[in-house]
């Protein structure tokens, strides 16, 4: 029971850092978590904040790592069964899979409102394949400039 735990804590921990790593400032909007079918969109958990000055904007990428692992696991229940040490593996699984989502964009400095940037994820297939988790298609999405100051 409290490997489980100490598992998911790591869980939390991986996602803490990744926030770090992608995280401007700002709240993070948060996505609609469907664990109906089965395909954990990645790019629904990604955001993209805009901060400066018209001409010499900065964009900061956002993820809502929790509500991206609450659907990849399947939803705040499965989560709460995944706390013994039986679970162990499968939590192991989740980690590498989390642990192996890679964004980048393609732009983030001296940005003018209407301006368009473009996020990319990538991800081990294997990693995902290994926990069972379905990441869908999308492999990029693009974001408007908007509220940069005059």
């Amino acid at each position: 029971m409290v490997y489980g735990k100490k598992i998911a804590a790591r869980l939390t921990a991986i996602s803490v850092a990744a926030m770090l790593i992608f995280t401007g400032c700002g709240e993070t909007k948060q996505a609609s978590i469907n664990t109906e079918d089965g395909i954990t969109n990645i790019l629904d958990y990604v955001t993209v904040e805009f901060d400066g000055k018209n001409g010499e904007g900065t964009a900061f990428v956002n993820v809502d790592y929790d509500g991206l692992e609450t659907e990849m696991v399947g939803g705040e229940e499965k989560i709460k069964e995944l706390d013994d040490m039986s679970d162990l593996s499968r939590l192991t699984k989740y980690i590498n899979a989390v642990s192996s989502i890679s964004l980048s964009i393609d732009q983030n400095k001296e940005l003018s409102n209407g301006d368009q940037v473009t996020v990319t994820v990538s991800y081990d297939n294997t990693a995902a394949e290994s926990a069972g988790v379905t990441f869908g298609d999308e492999e990029s999405r693009t974001f408007e400039v908007k509220g940069l100051k005059g």
